[in-house]
């Protein structure tokens, strides 16, 4: 198995992707802020125990953290929660210079999670049709 990115590179991405800082991803995982602020300079990688609180805190696979898949396969997807949506766009405060009020960003919540259940629907349907052929 090849790896595709670096360690230092995967953690860089799921932590922005969820919006977490450092400081909140130490707690919420454990690990000093400083170690999580070397892993993501490339000073060192994480050991297995590091790594599985890391993978859980951010909500992703190990085997996609450590870099060695490319995230296509479903179990190594990031997987958001309501409360993630919730954070992401809680900030949100300027789109192209223009600035996003406490409504625009509630509806964008709403709309982002409205479309997820939907497809999270149909995708049920779809496999439900396809067991029953």
């Amino acid at each position: 198995m090849d790896i595709i990115e670096s360690f230092k590179t995967r953690l860089s991405k799921a932590l922005s992707i969820s919006g977490l800082t450092q400081a909140e991803l130490a707690r919420k995982s454990g690990i000093h802020r400083q170690i999580i602020s070397d892993y993501l300079k490339g000073k060192y990688d994480a050991k297995q125990d590091k790594i599985l609180k890391l993978s859980k805190a951010l909500n992703v696979n190990a085997e996609w953290l450590l870099g060695y898949n490319d995230g296509k396969s479903s179990n190594s997807e990031i997987n958001f929660t309501d409360r993630d949506i919730d954070k992401y766009f809680n900030n949100i405060h300027y789109y192209k210079g223009q600035k996003v009020n406490e409504m625009q960003r509630k509806f964008m919540r709403n709309s982002i999670k409205s479309f997820l259940e939907i497809q999270l629907e149909m995708t049920k349907d779809h496999n439900n049709k396809k067991q029953g052929d």
